[in-house]
């Protein structure tokens, strides 16, 4: 063995054959006894067996499989649908796929194993030499990944190892509570990591530092910007010591996506996706034999809320409102929108013009009977909305034209006394 290859990459390879046929999977084990593999790293293979595509899924999922060699001719399921369902599934999309048949002989056939993601193909009866001598191909690059992979695992590793014990580092949730701090961080301030964990980071604050210092801090990093300055901290043992900080925020791909279209404040899609999502939804629903109905909403008398009540009680407002909107709007193809100060759009579906109406007459509605105070609304006691609604059925394309024909009908609710829905004739 040789003295540069880590122990534990020494291995076998897990192989997976796959034939309806007993006398096949036999011939082809005692095929593979001939297999030589001039590799320090290599052990030897473990074979696993399957009669049928149903078997060969049941054991993709439950062992580690290397490399699988699938017959395409199988009763039931056979050997285009077990790779199709393997390389739609994250889990086993990686693992190479050798097919085994004498369908091949055909270019059609050879074009449809490698769309459903076929490494490679051998032809029925198999040529012994051309057969071994391409899998101790695939088997020696496949080591030689493995290899790879572990180097560069190893210095991975030793990168977080050398981060955690000399840099000052921590991860917060969402909520600023801690997740996981370096042992730098330990080391300097005295406290033992799982006296961090679910605290918040002000536990190292010294009295001296400002608190608003730290209000400051959280209101820049979620707004998805970096904050940087220093700020005193004081140790388990009352000593007081300042650090450098940059704090960024850092989230997944799918979190990233999510923030990106939706409303900070209100929590439901922002403009942004509105004006990228709604002509899309409009032609969608052209294709459909349906209405498109578009609404266009409006907070009564907003402004007057803001100066009398604060713009801490009007952002609550928008809040409610667009709470009460999302959970009225739930349906598949509903959508709700914040698109500016207090206007709201939203755009669904419906089979009859008139019941779109009243289903907007009922949010519209719902609103007021949140019986939010409003002592400065001339139209009611309460926060109300008043709504354009324009509903039509294929002759409308012209997403513009939709947009400005509910406008217009919002306007003409707030003319007509306001807290109202305004259908198009």
């Amino acid at each position: 063995m040789s003295k540069n290859i880590p122990k534990e990459i020494v291995m076998k390879i897990n192989m997976l054959i796959v034939d309806d046929i007993e006398e096949n999977l036999y011939a082809l084990e005692v095929l593979f006894e001939d297999l030589e593999i001039n590799n320090d790293e290599y052990e030897g293979l473990n074979l696993f067996k399957a009669l049928s595509g149903e078997d060969a899924l049941r054991i993709v999922l439950k062992e580690k499989i290397d490399l699988i060699l699938l017959d395409v001719r199988m009763p039931k399921m056979d050997g285009f649908e077990v790779a199709h369902f393997l390389k739609s599934s994250k889990k086993t999309a990686n693992i190479p796929i050798i097919f085994l048949t004498a369908e091949f002989k055909s270019e059609e056939f050879a074009k449809k194993g490698y769309k459903v993601g076929a490494l490679d193909y051998f032809i029925k009866p198999i040529e012994r030499y051309q057969f071994l001598n391409k899998i101790q191909l695939y088997i020696n690059l496949f080591l030689a990944q493995k290899i790879q992979k572990k180097e560069f695992d190893d210095t991975l590793l030793e990168y977080i190892r050398l981060m955690d014990k000399y840099i000052i580092s921590s991860d917060t949730d969402l909520d600023g509570k801690i997740i996981r701090v370096s042992q730098a961080l330990c080391d300097i301030s005295g406290y033992k990591k799982e006296e961090f964990i679910g605290k918040d980071y002000k536990k190292l604050r010294s009295p001296d530092m400002d608190i608003k210092i730290y209000d400051e801090l959280w209101e820049t990093i979620t707004k998805g910007e970096t904050w940087r300055g220093q700020i005193k901290n004081r140790t388990k043992l009352g000593e007081d010591y300042w650090v450098d900080i940059i704090i960024s925020p850092m989230y997944d791909k799918k979190r990233l996506e999510k923030i990106s279209i939706t409303d900070g404040l209100t929590d439901i899609f922002n403009r942004r996706y509105f004006d990228q999502i709604a002509p899309k939804i409009v032609n969608n629903t052209y294709r459909k034999d349906t209405f498109i109905c578009f609404a266009m909403i409006d907070i009564d008398y907003f402004k007057r809320y803001n100066d009398h009540y604060g713009h801490q009680a009007g952002d609550e407002v928008l809040r409610k409102v667009a709470k009460k909107l999302k959970s009225s709007l739930e349906r598949v193809g509903d959508y709700c929108f914040r698109v500016g100060g207090e206007e709201f759009c939203a755009i669904y579906n419906a089979n009859d013009k008139q019941k779109a109406y009243e289903f907007m007459v009922r949010i519209q509605k719902g609103i007021e009977e949140l019986k939010i105070e409003h002592v400065k609304s001339q139209v009611s006691k309460y926060v109300t909305i008043s709504v354009g609604l324009t509903c039509e059925k294929k002759s409308m394309r012209d997403f513009e034209k939709l947009f400005k024909k509910a406008d217009k009908l919002l306007y003409e609710a707030k003319a007509n006394g306001r807290n109202r829905v305004v259908l198009n004739p």
